[in-house]
């Protein structure tokens, strides 16, 4: 029988993750106290959480919200990752973050409603961020209309470089 806190935590976890959406599993073993509160630091700036759990209680919680697919994830040392609004960048920081600190291990994850392996992670941390993404769109819907404007302005561009030419023309002539 789980006890009051267990059960608690579970509740409490299992709310936390269905208001999230985004959730990536990660190994911890070898970081330091100092080097997770430095982790959770990162994430808190994307709006993110960083909790190690039990893998048991884990497990519990991921069956009652229906992501059971990334139950296999869940051996040794098991921290979560999960949260914010932008899981692409929650899941570059923790790629940079094992990049510098090689006892991080991201396992896998369950991103917009699909659980994910680590080769999806891997990807979706390699991708520009939201505000350059945004600005490509942008610019590649601009474009076209850019080179319409300029299209439908070449004739009065022309009409007026001609006039203007006449203009002069005719006052550099002398009057006769």
């Amino acid at each position: 029988m789980p006890s009051e806190i267990k059960e608690k935590f579970i509740s409490d976890l299992t709310e936390d993750l269905k208001g999230s959406g985004h959730l990536v599993v990660t190994e911890y073993q070898g970081l330091t106290t100092d080097e997770l509160n430095g982790l959770r630091a990162q994430l808190a700036t994307v709006g993110s959480k960083y909790k190690i759990v039990k893998n048991r209680l884990a497990k519990l919680v991921l069956k009652k919200i229906g992501w059971g697919a990334i139950e296999s994830s869940l051996k040794g040392p098991s921290a979560l990752a999960y949260h914010g609004q932008d899981s692409a960048a929650m899941t570059k920081i923790l790629f940079k973050f094992s990049e510098d600190h090689k006892n991080l291990k991201v396992k896998s994850g369950h991103l917009f409603g699909n659980a994910v392996d680590l080769q999806v992670l891997k990807t979706i941390a390699t991708l520009p961020s939201k505000e350059v993404l945004l600005a490509t769109l942008l610019a590649r819907l601009n474009s076209p209309l850019q080179s319409l404007l300029l299209v439908l302005n070449e004739p009065m561009r022309a009409l007026h470089a001609s006039l203007t030419a006449v203009a002069k023309n005719k006052e550099s002539t002398p009057a006769a």
